[in-house]
């Protein structure tokens, strides 16, 4: 036995020292540090993923004009998907983005920054580029539509629009092939088929709208429009001039 005074206490845990860090902190700086190093790639994983589904699957876009009024108003915020037409034909009155003419648009030389542009332009807080517009099939392939003081026949059938502001139109065009006559809601202010755009090419269009989702006082569905049955083909009784500029 070993003596000891009366006061002395055993005790087999070493007195801790003050210097010393402990183990938790040293375990939570480890984890701090190894999330900084993983941070980057996360980012760079997020952006593409986004810079992705934004050029394949969705986008989100801003309205910057009036020509599809009232259906869809100035700074709207609305969803286009693009799978729809990897399936099936685009339909009379369906919503497109489409590209038309660059208008000046210069594209970005850095990879970076498409990517940053992209994913903006994907959530919505970037407005899409100048050379995308937003309009309503009117006439598919083969078609002959006929406008007299606004009223707009496809084939021969009289076309149901109360969606639009019609005007005092009259015109005669034949889509050609691999094309599409588009006009905006707001026939009395849309740049469209009718004019300075003319014919759009089927493979200029970017995706189907299909959401509204800003403001959300008209969060909604933007679905196509319920025509009366068209045949694919006008009749023999109708009109056949040449495509109007």
């Amino acid at each position: 036995m070993t003596d000891r005074d009366e006061g002395d206490v055993w005790s087999s845990n070493t007195p801790p020292n003050p210097h010393e860090r402990p183990e938790s902190e040293d375990r939570g700086s480890e984890s701090v540090a190894s999330f900084l190093r993983e941070l980057p790639v996360l980012v760079i994983i997020a952006l593409t993923l986004a810079f992705l589904l934004r050029t394949f699957v969705i986008q989100v876009f801003f309205i910057p004009s009036g020509s599809m009024e009232p259906t869809l108003q100035v700074n709207d915020r609305m969803v286009v998907e693009k799978v729809t037409y990897r399936f099936r034909d685009i339909d009379h009155g369906d919503i497109v983005v489409f590209e038309g003419e660059e208008n000046g648009f210069a594209p970005q030389t850095s990879g970076l920054q498409r990517v940053v542009r992209g994913v903006g332009q994907f959530v919505g807080v970037v407005p899409a580029d100048a050379r995308d517009f937003v309009k309503r099939v009117i006439g598919l392939p083969g078609d002959e539509v006929v406008i007299e003081d606004g009223i707009v026949s496809v084939n021969g059938v009289e076309l149901a629009e109360p969606y639009a502001d019609l005007d005092t139109y009259d015109g005669t065009h034949r889509v050609p092939d691999g094309s599409l006559f588009v006009m905006g809601d707001n026939r009395r202010n849309s740049s469209d088929s009718r004019y300075s755009l003319g014919f759009i090419e089927i493979d200029d269009v970017v995706g189907r709208a299909v959401l509204r989702i800003w403001p959300l006082s008209g969060f909604g569905g933007l679905a196509g429009s319920d025509y009366p049955a068209i045949p694919d083909e006008p009749t023999d009784s109708q009109a056949t001039e040449e495509p109007a500029a």
